[in-house]
């Protein structure tokens, strides 16, 4: 079948109306199913046959009779159509079937997605989410990825960057480990091996790191759990640790100059999938915001 050369067929909104009309016999019900006036379900008919050059209706008080090329262009046209939504009906329940796939930091994923993917899946039930946790920055288009969550200044090259969620690092440590001393250069520490960003916090805080006892955890996973543990006081983002907080299990412990930095959601630039928009809309309300939505 030859391509359609668009420049010499009517609009596609008249074809619509004409199509709509002669299904039903009617231009009030023809206008109720577009959900458009009477008026402008006459205008658009009239106009195709004016374009045309034939009669495609003829009108007897409320009842439309279709004339012989009228039945001719609402066959084709109901054909048509019908091809098209079964078209687009297909690709949406391809779409529904293939679901998410999430990349993020490990400790992003356990402590933040983790607990919070139930409001996601209590207001989208169909939509399966697949969370990759992984310290590298991966390329979406590549490696198949819909939604990113990183931390960095937001100018990932061939992407879209949107500000999730502004956190600070903070010191914590158990309750337990606390009340051992209130000195904190004499209890144990969870570092990670010859980290330069904890180096700088400790010179600016006139902390010689060589002269404390220090368990090195080289995964910041596993660092929470060894915090959570009480095996060691532990620089961590606020948002990781935020759940522990709140219920008690860790406590900040004042510390000068940490930083502060940002999650951003990263997704692809271009129209965004349904299922995109509302992971990325439910990931920027606040914790049961989305619930109270509807």
């Amino acid at each position: 079948m030859s391509a359609p050369d668009w420049r010499h067929l009517p609009s596609l909104s008249a074809l619509r109306a004409f199509e709509v009309a002669a299904r039903h016999r009617n231009f009030s019900e023809a206008a109720r199913v577009l959900n458009v006036t009477h008026a402008a379900i006459g205008q658009a008919v009239r106009g195709l046959e004016a374009e045309l050059g034939t009669t495609l209706l003829r009108r007897y008080g409320r009842d439309l009779t279709l004339t012989e090329d009228g039945e001719r262009l609402a066959r084709a046209l109901h054909d048509g159509f019908g091809t098209i939504a079964a078209g687009v009906e297909a690709l949406r329940r391809v779409e529904k079937r293939r679901g998410l796939r999430v990349t993020t930091t490990p400790n992003f994923a356990q402590s933040v997605l983790l607990p919070r993917l139930g409001e996601f899946w209590r207001r989208h039930p169909d939509v399966a989410v697949s969370i990759t946790p992984d310290y590298a920055v991966s390329d979406l288009t590549r490696d198949g990825y819909d939604v990113a969550i990183r931390t960095g200044q937001g100018s990932w090259p061939r992407t879209v960057a949107e500000p999730l969620v502004r956190t600070r690092y903070i010191l914590v440590g158990t309750p337990e480990l606390l009340a051992r001393d209130s000195d904190i250069t004499r209890l144990p520490w969870l570092l990670a091996p010859d980290d330069p960003q904890e180096a700088l916090w400790f010179q600016g805080a006139g902390i010689d790191p060589a002269t404390l006892t220090v368990n090195g955890i080289d995964n910041p996973t596993l660092a929470v759990s060894a915090a959570l543990a009480g095996y060691g006081l532990l620089f961590s983002a606020d948002a990781v640790v935020a759940s522990d907080l709140a219920a008690g299990r860790l406590v900040e412990v004042p510390f000068p100059g940490l930083p502060e930095l940002t999650y951003w959601v990263v997704t692809l630039p271009g129209p965004r999938r349904p299922a995109v928009d509302a992971f990325v809309s439910w990931l920027r309300a606040k914790p049961g915001e989305s619930e109270k939505g509807g």
